[in-house]
């Protein structure tokens, strides 16, 4: 799950939070910056150069916290780079109303068998990486084999599907026996399994093509030196300068349409203030909100900057995980009263400002698979949540625990502090228990955490990613959804990852999720946050990532 960054709430909005809560927090200050390292790319003369001969074409912004590598196989956060210097075999395309489609990209044409387990792929002819070096068949293979053997690799769930994708992880061979390279431009992909969201995982940063040649000649250098780590993508690195910025330079050799920025400079600036100023200054072009105080996000921002705010959906679920092995929430009545319980929109509009929109599912608006004929069904009525507390036995209510991660950012603190208060409304105590990180995940892996309040943002653009992750096994239902009940269901989640045909797999997918969360009351689903950005004087338009995520790609801005 790809993580966003997080700027603490101002202690004056926190109190008054708490205030009509009744509780306290404490706040969070910002991050700082990584010890310097030295400059892995160009020196500064070459990036003035460079400034100066792309200046009409030139973007400025800023990220709060610097990226650690720009190898897409050792990281699962930092994808800015990657997104931008690397194609993918597809892409997610943002439409104008907010939905997304599957689009190829390095792919021109592919086949799916009627089985779902083989796919044969064309690739664009002619595509070349920065460097000149071909792009072939040889290459997408290489990639994958390397996302499985690489003993630090972190992204070896999107390729464990290929058949043979297992004993390339544990060494037992050096082939990935599911892809067959015929020539330079076609290729198959066989599968363990039919997975229909495997298109999806494609278009992922994780999933970013690279250079056999290139790699190889670099060694433990790729992803750490500019002038070592290239792609067949729309831009090149010119420059990293540790804890200070990274540049990005149009890639000549780029086979697609020409980028109307030409040169980026992205500066590493971890005050949230300092960040703010820059951008009233005309220092930068796009400014990101996640990286700004939320007060002053509402106060200055939505009032003198209303209309150059760009919202994008953020493809994520927040949501309360209920254990079903735990008296009394193993009745389906006390789940169905806990999730009546909440009004999720005064959360909403308290914590985030109402930036976002209620999820009474499991997939967020955006997602492929999302329904509307799944949504406002969930009310708040703490009434009827007292009436079937008294049905189940629970009239003078109950004790239960919810578990808090003691690292997580103020807002979901905050989150978790007024559930406790609703709660406590309908004569449900609910004791807020701290846990470090460690503790926290070791006991939700056990089974025995009694509930909690996270978020699942997507990985790849398909309901497969959130429904399968947590109810598609009782494995993944014990430590994710907290040991949901039904069976058969989990068995047609699993199942559905097998229907070729789209339509009847989507038609599945938002039936087990009437089922789920509405029948069967498995969590208390919440909202979905809405990512801001504010465009500056010189942005005619861009198109934030389809997922929300900080990460932009910079062929999807235009400048005047």
């Amino acid at each position: 799950m790809k993580k966003f960054a997080c700027v603490a709430l101002s202690t004056a909005l926190l109190a008054s939070m708490l205030a009509a809560c009744g509780s306290s927090a404490s706040t969070t200050p910002a991050a700082s910056s990584a010890d310097t390292s030295s400059d892995t790319g160009a020196s500064s003369t070459e990036a003035a150069a460079s400034t100066g001969a792309a200046a009409d074409g030139s973007l400025h912004v800023a990220m709060n916290t610097d990226i650690q590598t720009m190898d897409v196989h050792k990281t699962n956060n930092d994808y800015m780079v990657p997104l931008n210097i690397f194609d993918r075999l597809f892409e997610i395309k943002t439409n104008a109303d907010g939905s997304t489609e599957l689009e190829k990209s390095l792919v021109e044409d592919y086949t799916v068998s009627d089985d779902g387990l083989t796919y044969d792929f064309t690739l664009r002819s002619g595509v070349t990486f920065s460097d000149g070096t071909p792009l072939t068949a040889n290459d997408v293979k290489y990639t994958f084999t390397r996302m499985l053997a690489l003993p630090d690799s972190v992204q070896t769930d999107y390729a464990s599907a290929i058949a043979g994708a297992e004993a390339v992880m544990d060494g037992t061979a050096t082939d990935l026996e599911g892809i067959q390279v015929i020539d330079d431009t076609h290729f198959t992909v066989t599968l363990s399994d039919p997975f229909a969201g495997f298109l999806y995982e494609l278009a992922t940063a994780s999933c970013s093509i690279m250079s056999e040649k290139n790699v190889e000649e670099a060694g433990d250098q790729f992803g750490m030196d500019c002038s070592k780590t290239i792609g067949s993508g729309p831009y090149v690195v010119t420059s990293w300068t540790r804890d200070s910025s990274i540049v990005l330079d149009a890639n000549p050799n780029y086979w697609g349409e020409k980028p109307s920025v030409q040169h980026v400079e992205i500066s590493i600036v971890p005050d949230s203030s300092t960040m703010s100023m820059m951008f009233q200054n005309g220092e930068l072009d796009i400014l990101d909100c996640d990286y700004i105080d939320a007060a002053v996000v509402n106060s200055t921002y939505k009032t003198q900057y209303a209309d150059d705010i760009v919202t994008s959906n953020r493809l994520g679920t927040t949501y309360m995980a209920l254990n079903e092995n735990v008296e009394p929430l193993n009745d389906v009545k006390v789940r169905k009263a806990i999730q009546m319980a909440i009004d999720r929109q005064t959360i909403l509009d308290t914590v985030y400002n109402g930036d976002g929109n209620l999820v009474d599912g499991i997939y967020p608006k955006g997602l492929i698979g999302y329904t509307e004929d799944n949504e406002g069904w969930l009310k708040y009525d703490p009434e009827q949540a007292k009436s079937l507390l008294a049905e189940a036995g629970y009239a003078d209510g109950f004790t239960m625990e919810i578990a808090a991660d003691n690292s997580s950012s103020d807002s979901t603190l905050l989150v978790i502090q007024i559930v406790q208060q609703y709660l406590q409304q309908i004569g449900i105590n609910a004791e807020i228990k701290s846990y470090d990180p460690a503790s926290w995940l070791d006991l939700r892996k056990s089974g025995d955490m009694v509930s909690f309040v996270s978020s699942w943002t997507a990985d790849y653009n398909d309901p497969d990613n959130f429904i399968y992750t947590f109810f598609g096994t009782p494995e993944k239902s014990n430590v994710r959804s907290l040991n949901y009940f039904n069976t058969d269901a989990m068995s047609r989640v699993a199942a559905a990852r097998g229907i070729v045909d789209d339509t009847e797999r989507l038609t599945e997918y938002a039936a087990l999720e009437k089922q789920i969360v509405e029948e069967d009351a498995a969590w208390v689903p919440m909202f979905s946050r809405s990512h801001l950005f504010v465009k500056g004087d010189r942005i005619a338009s861009f198109t934030p990532h389809w997922a929300g995520y900080n990460d932009t790609q910079y062929i999807n801005v235009t400048l005047k």
